[in-house]
């Protein structure tokens, strides 16, 4: 027992543990400061931060459970638990969410003026740089993921465009510290304006907002594990690229049907391949274990792979011979660089 929970420890994913910290570590400072200071915008901002730190705790629990091996009883493995793990929490950020947007709406009916302007002011400037270089990071995960280079402005429309492609841990991480980006410049916006007089309800409001970006971020955390849990189609992106590696297979002449479901973290494929009439049992068994080769190297986190055989009908059912020829060098070339990662 001692040995398999040391295994799982060194195949969780610590990244996530450490953004938890992070943002454990800033709820804090930021509720110390909403303590002093009475301000409605900083207690949505702890929440907001302290929600960050159980998302991304929960999602380190359930790295750790994913990573068991499968058994007897659980063939499958267990990998959809980092999901059921992930949904629970996302029913108590919806609990936090709601207590954030209740004391914000009570803040705007009796507004008053928060002490330690510039004290606030800090403290947020400060979160803003650390959700800022965590972002940053996030995006240039997301691009490696998807395999494309961009800097500066570029990187954040790819990483808007090219989300889907990343892993779901990344996919989390980017979207919580982008809309934690967008929820401290909104909580420096209502402190400014009832400070300065602007509208004195500003504080109340800024709290307020905050809570429905929470309550957004809930929301979609807990609708993607829901995903994971029952399965889905994955990106066409993927699908393609797949299908594309299977026609490269010396004597694939077509493929029938192409099936590829994300669960949890992981990825089914299940299709039909045509091969020529004239082939043996053994040809045909060894064109399903290149096909598996080669689609495991380009995605690891392959679960399964069901290939069947029909015969080759002579109808061009996934694209025309021409078609697929033309992406023979782009497969290739996928092969060659997932090969020398590993």
């Amino acid at each position: 027992m001692p040995r398999r929970a040391i295994a799982m420890l060194r195949e969780a994913n610590y990244t996530s543990l450490k953004s938890a910290m992070g943002n454990y570590f800033l709820a804090a400072v930021k509720f110390l400061a909403y303590q002093w200071t009475g301000s409605s915008a900083m207690q949505a901002e702890a929440i907001h931060s302290f929600n960050d730190g159980c998302a991304q705790a929960a999602v380190f629990a359930g790295s750790v459970f994913a990573s068991r091996k499968p058994t007897a009883s659980f063939p499958n493995g267990f990998g959809r638990l980092s999901n059921l793990i992930v949904l629970f929490v996302a029913i108590f950020m919806t609990y936090n969410a709601v207590k954030a947007i209740s004391s914000g709406y009570a803040a705007m009916l009796n507004p008053h003026l928060p002490t330690g302007f510039y004290w606030n002011l800090f403290v947020l400037a400060v979160s803003l740089a650390v959700d800022g270089i965590v972002l940053v990071t996030a995006m240039k995960d997301i691009a490696r993921e998807a395999e494309v280079e961009a800097e500066g402005f570029a990187l954040f429309r790819l990483s808007l465009q090219k989300y889907h492609l990343a892993s779901p841990e990344t996919r989390l991480v980017f979207f919580e510290d982008l809309l934690a980006s967008v929820a401290i410049l909104v909580a420096m916006a209502g402190l400014t304006a009832t400070q300065f007089g602007i509208v004195p309800w500003g504080d109340g409001l800024a709290g307020l907002v905050i809570g429905l970006l929470l309550l957004g971020i809930a929301v979609s955390v807990a609708w993607e594990n829901v995903k994971g849990l029952i399965g889905y189609t994955a990106p066409e992106e993927v699908v393609d690229e797949i299908a594309e590696t299977i026609m490269d297979v010396q004597g694939v002449e077509d493929l029938y049907d192409l099936d590829v479901v994300r669960e949890g973290a992981y990825l089914d494929v299940d299709g039909t391949i045509e091969l020529p009439e004239t082939w043996s049992v053994g040809q045909a068994e060894d064109v399903k274990e290149e096909i598996q080769r080669r689609l495991k190297v380009i995605y690891p986190n392959i679960h399964n792979v069901t290939l069947s055989i029909h015969e080759d009908d002579e109808l061009s059912r996934w694209g025309s011979r021409d078609f697929v020829r033309l992406k023979r060098k782009k497969v290739a070339n996928r092969l060659v660089k997932a090969e020398k990662k590993t």
